[in-house]
């Protein structure tokens, strides 16, 4: 025999009830089934709502009693077949007869008790059974509704009784003696023994189910839902969970405590004592297996952890202090002192030295607990022996089960490496001595960071989304987006992750979309909005989005300075902007106590490996003498130009309508680039320069350069080109070059127009190439050599891509 249950959401509708008769059919053809259901969804809501309407004297109770009615009238005219429909309508016209008497007499007191509100509530299954027996009679079955009340006895704590095992065993099975009806049960209702109604609480529908299943010695229970079985997380808070197909009454039962909403715990207990198989299945997806619920289920080569839960909105109390240490009893004081005042406790840990106690509670149960634990502990707060109680609120406690735990070393280091790298800060762990369960707080703007980034360690073979929060959609930004585009693919094949942009921000506008858009419909979707701050809405999103990647392409000083408030929010950044790696040292030394969410490869030598090659030889124990570097790739080619006859004007030309140089010229013959990427190394190198440390020569000379208009500029640019001429020839003569070279050791860092000999490094470079030359301890006889060409949209992206592929991998 099989007992399958189904959830209000599974009988929401007509349709949907007539989906869950073809299921019960299906089911009957292979063995014999009684069935539990639930209230229509929200009819259990709603006729709280109107008792507490009543209670509170307000006039709205019976309009709202009127919906309630309208909609079971509708259903049994949909489903009742002619010959039921009217006994049908009769019965549940008494049961919501019953109701409005009740509530009438609710508004006169002006009070609810819980014995009211149970038989109150208790209409939304009764009614609930009769349109479904009415509808399985209509497809053929001959059902017969069946009240609850009748078979299972409990004790007289309404609101969620005790049910006493014995009698309602005895009732169960006479009534199931008769193999032929197919009995439709009410759930979450059942009586006393002097026949007074009563509810057995939260999830009270899954307990019928499972004491039906417990007393018929039921093969399964199937517990019929609207998700595909118990899942590995919380989909809203985590897209990427997964059903599980196989799982332990235990891990369900850790599971369940901690918030997973499938399955409330109470359910378990009876099919876990007798070993029946419990099952979790989508009334919607009938043909998904769902999840199996045994005592030693499959394991396979799974992951250690099953599932994740977490419990939102706790408040964490820690009491401490000296007088705690090596004192017998504190604990038990302590939590008598809780159990007294009704106090129900979440969590609990004790540091190993005694001298700090910290629980979790619920909102409503912290003033309670504040005041339990003060009024028990006054004394001592008096001597100085213990702390002022501390009240930390907004938190959430994540859980991590999963009975391979057990079985497996490293699991918790692996789970707390995770969290730290993406800048969550643990306030509190427990685990049992079972170690089937990892529990930690962390604070509440922090639990759907951890939750992602913890199910994306231990359940990560599946395809997950990367969503991409870009700022800068222009050269380097298309570039990127073509790239990302061109790898989607491989990327799902090869990373298992699939990149989409779920943000884009100009200086014009934003457009967000949390489920994201490929990387090739992008910048198209930009041109679509417009946005007061645009900026600003980027950010948030990308802060608020567990998943985010904030992608900085763009030279704003705006855009550099979101990055604290980025990082701190656990939301890895790359950039190629180089504002703020080479701003204050004190941004400089934020940035880097977070490297592993921190990328900026591409701000010095557009994709060249300067950055990690010099942090590498850092990390490694080298000790760094003395940087150079061709870091303009803009210079680099105007001072290839020049040394190869052309005119200083024409080759700066030459530059600008290739597209090397920034629409005004001067901001690269200025040497502010150059001085800020010899400035980043020197700071990769130990030295820890502020910007005015740099000194930088322009490539123009002294006088009104900067004050003329950009027309003006270009008109008097050739008045240099006699001086540049003379210069270059006074190099060649010298068998030198002309290269704009920036320089770093421990003493200073400068960038400047310098002519460099035949064998330096610098001497033989072409076109936009950038160069760094690298002396250290280890390298110096020679220096090691970074070159390539270091300008170009293309170039910078790849860089880019490069820097996302490492902070998905790594963070």
């Amino acid at each position: 025999m099989r007992i399958l249950k189904f959830g209000g959401s599974s009988l929401s509708t007509p349709e949907r009830i007539r989906s869950v008769a073809d299921i019960v059919a299906a089911a009957r053809r292979a063995d014999r089934v009684a069935v539990v259901v639930s209230a229509f969804g929200g009819v259990t809501d709603s006729l709280l709502g109107l008792a507490r309407a009543a209670a509170a004297g307000e006039s709205d109770w019976r309009p709202r009693l009127g919906e309630i009615v309208a909609r079971h009238r509708e259903a049994l005219e949909a489903l009742a077949g002619d010959a039921d429909r009217d006994a049908a309508a009769t019965e549940t016209a008494a049961i919501f007869e019953e109701v409005e008497e009740l509530a009438h007499g609710v508004s006169l007191l002006r009070e609810a008790t819980p014995r009211t509100l149970d038989r109150i509530l208790s209409a939304g299954e009764r009614a609930s059974s009769l349109a479904v027996a009415a509808a399985f009679r209509a497809a053929g079955m001959p059902a017969l509704a069946t009240d609850a009340r009748e078979l299972i006895v409990t004790g007289a704590e309404f609101g969620a009784a005790r049910v006493l095992e014995a009698p309602t065993r005895e009732r169960i099975r006479a009534a199931f003696e008769d193999p032929a009806p197919l009995r439709v049960v009410t759930g979450f209702v059942a009586a006393t023994e002097q026949g007074e109604t009563t509810t057995l609480g939260r999830g009270g529908s899954d307990y019928t189910a499972s004491i039906l299943g417990d007393a018929l010695d039921a093969d399964a229970v199937e517990l019929w839902t609207d998700v595909d079985g118990v899942l590995t997380a919380d989909p809203r808070a985590v897209p990427a969970a997964r059903a599980l197909a196989a799982l332990g009454y235990d891990e369900l039962l850790e599971l369940s405590h901690f918030g997973a909403k499938v399955v409330h715990p109470p359910s378990v207990h009876p099919t876990r004592r007798r070993g029946i198989p419990l099952l979790i299945k989508n009334t919607f997806h009938p043909e998904v297996p769902g999840t199996r619920v045994t005592a030693d289920p499959p394991r396979g080569d799974e992951t250690p952890i099953r599932g994740l839960a977490s419990i939102r909105d706790v408040t964490l109390l820690r009491l401490e202090g000296d007088g705690m240490v090596g004192v017998p009893g504190i604990a038990a004081r302590l939590f008598g002192a809780l159990a007294r005042h009704r106090v129900s406790v979440i969590m609990i840990s004790q540091a190993s030295s005694e001298h700090s106690i910290c629980f979790a509670v619920a909102p409503d149960a912290t003033e309670p607990a504040r005041h339990a634990v003060e009024e028990e502990f006054a004394a001592e707060r008096r001597a100085g022996l213990v702390d002022a109680l501390v009240v930390e609120r907004d938190l959430s406690v994540i859980a991590a089960v999963g009975e391979g735990m057990r079985e497996r070393a490293g699991v918790a280091g692996r789970l707390f490496g995770v969290l730290g790298r993406r800048g969550v800060n643990v306030r509190a762990i427990a685990q049992g001595s079972s170690e089937i369960n990892i529990s930690l707080v962390v604070g509440g703007g922090d639990e759907r960071r951890a939750l992602n980034a913890v199910h994306d360690a231990f359940f990560g073979a599946g395809e997950r989304r990367v969503r991409l929060y870009l700022a800068g959609p222009g050269g380097v930004g298309r570039a990127l987006l073509a790239q990302v585009a061109a790898r989607e693919a491989e990327l799902v094949k090869e990373r298992g992750y699939r990149l989409v942009v779920a943000g884009l921000a100009d200086s014009r506008g934003a457009r967000m979309d949390p489920e994201g858009w490929p990387a090739s419909e992008a910048v198209a979707r930009l041109k679509e909005t417009e946005s007061r701050e645009p900026l600003a809405e980027l950010v948030a999103a990308a802060a608020r989005d567990p998943q985010a990647v904030f992608v900085d392409c763009s030279a704003s000083a705006d855009v550099a300075a979101t990055y604290p408030l980025l990082l701190a929010a656990g939301t890895p950044v790359v950039t190629a902007n180089k504002l703020r790696p080479a701003g204050s040292l004190g941004d400089w030394r934020a940035l880097r106590a977070t490297p592993a969410r921190f990328r900026f490869e591409t701000t010095v030598g557009a994709a060249l490996p300067v950055v990690t090659t010099m942090s590498d030889l850092v990390a490694t124990g080298d000790e760094i003498s003395q940087v150079d570097g061709v870091l303009s790739g803009t210079l680099a080619y105007v001072f290839d130009e020049v040394a190869n006859g052309r005119r200083f004007s024409g080759a700066v030309r030459k530059a600008h309508d290739l597209g090397y140089t920034e629409p005004d010229p001067r901001e690269d013959l200025g040497g502010r680039d150059a001085g800020r990427k010899i400035l980043i190394l020197a700071r990769l190198a130990g030295w820890e320069f502020e910007p005015a440390d740099v000194s930088i020569e322009p490539v123009l000379p002294s006088g009104k350069w900067n004050e003329y208009s950009v027309e003006e500029f270009w008109k008097r640019l050739p008045d240099l080109d006699d001086d540049f001429e003379l210069r270059q020839r006074e190099a060649a003569s010298r068998g030198e070059r002309l290269v704009y070279l920036a320089s770093a050791t421990s003493a200073g860092a400068s960038a400047g127009l310098v002519s460099v000999p035949a064998d330096h490094p610098a001497a033989t470079l072409r076109g936009t190439d950038s160069l760094v030359a690298i002396r250290s301890r280890r390298y110096a006889s020679a220096p090691l050599v970074v070159r390539g060409p270091g300008a170009g949209p293309e170039l910078t992206a790849s860089g880019v891509f490069a820097d996302i592929l490492r902070a998905v991998s790594e963070g």
